[in-house]
């Protein structure tokens, strides 16, 4: 479970109540197999089938080049700002698609604002590099409509894009459409299926000329993109006595916490898969522990610098001002397995090269249950401590420095998934990403380490 917030900890606090309101990894090699449960092996097998279902709604016949071809589509629910409802979507394979690929869904009001929601098929369970000749795969896709959509209706338009040519070297290539069927083909290439007309929270429908066409108010918006800014700092004090590391966070909890309770897309993250990340400074090392809960704590890559993202994993991208934008990624798997990588660029070099790179980190990590035990768990706590020295510092960085850096956490049973990633600071589905991300500032405030408190009944400490 995740230890309650500290009232010191506004920014953590700030986190947690625009969730309350409303509120990928490192690149899987194409073709990867992830370990799947029973459920998860009888939940492919219930979404792949022989035909398509007698009612469906919309019949649409989309071809992808000689691929895909989608039959057709049901939307589940009311589309209403503030709510969510189920895109259902129909594809027949006609031939394999190799490489590693991805399906996109934009909900979109053209020229003002995009929402994505990209994934692998079938909850991140099977993805379409892997879908065999003749099946009929469902796909459903939750669409969260955002409580602040200006506009009263919405396009909803998809595809499919190379996601391993994007991470290997940006590149942006899609399936191209051979025929639309019943759909319109943008000019980007993008299929448009349908526009939504959007009601309020409250259901009601929305009136021309009425209400429901006023702008939202720009001070309200101003507001809430301040709000979004703040959440996105965090203050990195000083540590008077070092932690030991252990793997326990008992002598953290008096320090303020970054909440990790979205996706990468910016949609709440399920409440089983939350946690908080923590960082201290002194004048050697960087400290960082980080909690999650987590009911099947899993990682059967035990190597350090191996695929850890496959699993249970959590990971911290750092970049330092003044190294001319070369970027630190470290990761600390339950298993106490760990990865760290320096990069130049944007995925440069392949991280089978960038992870020669050695942090000198130590690391220990405990669990609440088994790791890799079929069972019921309750969660995970990874600590460590990194040299400055090694991240390319001759000493610890002066009080006022800002790194640019992110906090995410990939949950074993979607690790092909966003709705199974969390993070500090949402800016999509590449991790790797880190303009417009989170800011560490080196702090001089003190955060001498407190004796632990009495755990609370809903959030006892992992032991």
């Amino acid at each position: 479970m995740v230890a309650a917030l500290s009232s010191r900890a506004p920014l953590a606090l700030l986190a947690l109540a625009l969730l309350s309101l409303g509120a990928e990894g490192c690149r899987r090699p194409a073709g990867s197999q992830i370990v799947l449960t029973k459920d998860q092996e009888q939940q492919i097998s219930e979404n792949v089938l022989t035909a398509p279902p007698a009612g469906l709604q919309n019949k649409v016949d989309c071809k992808f080049e000689d691929k895909l071809t989608l039959l057709g589509y049901d939307i589940k629910g009311q589309p209403k700002k503030g709510g969510t409802f189920d895109l259902v979507m129909y594809y027949r394979v006609d031939q394999p698609v190799q490489g590693d690929w991805k399906i996109f869904v934009h909900f979109e009001a053209p020229g003002k604002r995009r929402q994505p929601f990209d994934h692998y098929g079938v909850g991140g369970l099977y993805p379409v590099g892997q879908w065999k000749k003749g099946e009929i795969i469902r796909d459903v896709v939750q669409v969260q409509v955002p409580a602040d959509w200006s506009e009263n209706s919405a396009q909803v338009l998809i595809g499919f894009f190379d996601w391993g040519l994007y991470t290997t070297s940006q590149g942006d290539r899609r399936l191209k459409v051979a025929s639309p069927g019943t759909t319109t083909v943008q000019g980007d290439g993008r299929v448009l299926l349908t526009t939504v007309q959007l009601g309020s929270e409250g259901g009601e429908q929305p009136k021309a000329g009425g209400a429901g066409n006023e702008p939202t108010p720009k001070i309200d918006m101003q507001v809430a993109a301040a709000m979004a800014n703040m959440v996105k700092q965090y203050s990195v004090g000083k540590v008077a006595t070092a932690p030991v590391i252990d793997g326990k966070d008992d002598e953290w909890q008096q320090v303020p916490a970054i909440a990790v309770a979205i996706q990468p897309s910016g949609q709440p993250l399920a409440n089983n898969l939350r946690g908080q990340a923590r960082l201290q400074w002194n004048a050697e090392n960087l400290f960082f522990t980080a909690r999650f809960r987590d009911e099947d704590v899993r990682n059967s890559h035990t190597a350090n610098d191996s695929e850890l993202w496959e699993g249970d994993n959590v990971e911290l991208f750092l970049r330092l001002p003044g190294q001319d934008g070369k970027y630190y990624e470290l990761q600390f798997s339950p298993n106490g397995a760990h990865f760290d990588a320096m990069f130049t660029a944007p995925r440069t070099p392949k991280w089978e090269e960038a992870s020669k790179f050695d942090s000198g980190m130590e690391m220990k990590t405990t669990t609440e249950g088994t790791v890799n035990a079929d069972g019921a768990d309750v969660g995970f706590v990874v600590e460590a401590k990194i040299p400055w020295k090694n991240l390319g510092l001759t000493a610890a960085p002066p009080v006022g420095t800002v790194i640019e850096s992110n906090v995410y956490r990939i949950d074993d049973k979607g690790a092909h998934d966003m709705g199974h990633m969390g993070t500090w600071a949402a800016v999509g589905g590449d991790f790797h990403k880190l303009d417009g991300a989170g800011k560490l500032t080196i702090s001089d405030r003190a955060t001498a380490p407190a004796a632990p408190s009495a755990p609370v009944p809903a959030a006892a400490p992992i032991k």
